[in-house]
């Protein structure tokens, strides 16, 4: 539940699919307002987007949030109308280029600063503790090099006590096992792109994680765990065979961590520890002397 207080009335806005699906709706995105093709993409994460905003929905609404990989923004109009007043955004690009992204829901005009830079080769272009959240949704799985300069520069630019949200696919999920069965690709975005660029690297899966991998990169990075749960957020059906049933994975290795999809919400509590780390086959010791 989202409890919003107006006119010392308070409403319950119910934080689920049609919610997210009332925001798209009447969504004027900077492409255009009749881009189909994006309008497409957005509605297939719509429970991935409703999740995600059920993780958030307890925090202050003034809270000063920096969203990465905003791109296309559907996630971006979301948390305007519903859960922060001031939101920037970041997304791949030359560094330190700056844009203005301008959205609508209905009859409500919105506007950010949107920064450019390669989150994770790149100092990020913000000051020490400018930020109270970031919030970084389906990124770390496209990262290709060096993730933890994703943790580390959070760390550096979120305020004492400032707090990382990360949603990323779940790699242990029963839905890559069953995948894996069925000799299929595990990864949700696997294909390999053309032409041959760090856009197009960025465009693919290049590692998803395992929830012990994430809470290690929290820890390294100085996060302590404020809340660490997995939500389903595809469709399962397409991938079910006869080889093994999900009741049985169940079963065999109980229902913990097991969803599709990781949603992490740290808590800066101390500086950076191990810039590299060695655990969960993050990092090779002999690349980092």
């Amino acid at each position: 539940m989202l409890f919003i207080q107006q006119h010392r009335k308070i409403l319950i806005v119910v934080i689920d699919d049609n919610l997210i699906s009332g925001v798209l709706d009447t969504l004027e995105l900077p492409f255009g307002a009749t881009n189909q093709a994006i309008m497409a993409y957005h509605r297939v994460f719509v429970r991935r987007y409703s999740n995600t905003i059920a993780c958030l929905a307890h925090l202050p609404r003034t809270l000063k949030v920096l969203e990465m990989a905003a791109d296309p923004y559907g996630m971006t109009a979301v948390l305007k109308k519903h859960l922060f007043d001031a939101i920037e955004l970041a997304t791949f690009g030359k560094h330190g280029d700056t844009t203005t992204i301008r959205l609508a829901v209905g009859s409500e005009q919105y506007q950010f600063k949107e920064t450019k830079f390669n989150a994770e080769a790149e100092r990020w272009p913000y000051a020490d503790e400018s930020f109270d959240l970031i919030i970084c949704c389906e990124m770390l799985e496209h990262l290709a090099m060096d993730p933890m300069n994703v943790f580390t520069e959070a760390n550096r630019v979120l305020r004492p006590h400032g707090r990382l949200f990360v949603s990323t696919p779940n790699a242990s999920s029963f839905q890559n096992v069953v995948k894996c069965l069925s000799f299929k690709a595990q990864s949700l975005a696997p294909h390999y792109r053309a032409p041959k660029s760090m856009e197009g690297i960025y465009q693919r899966h290049n590692r998803e994680l395992t929830p012990p991998a994430l809470q290690a990169m929290f820890s390294a990075a100085g996060f302590n765990r404020e809340n660490f749960s997995t939500t389903d957020s595809y469709h399962f059906d397409s991938y079910e065979n006869n080889i093994v049933s999900i009741n049985t994975l169940r079963t065999i290795f109980g229902p913990d961590m097991r969803c599709d999809t990781m949603n992490f919400l740290g808590r800066k509590s101390g500086p950076v520890t191990t810039r590299y780390p060695t655990t969960e086959e993050l990092y090779l010791a002999s690349d980092h002397p």
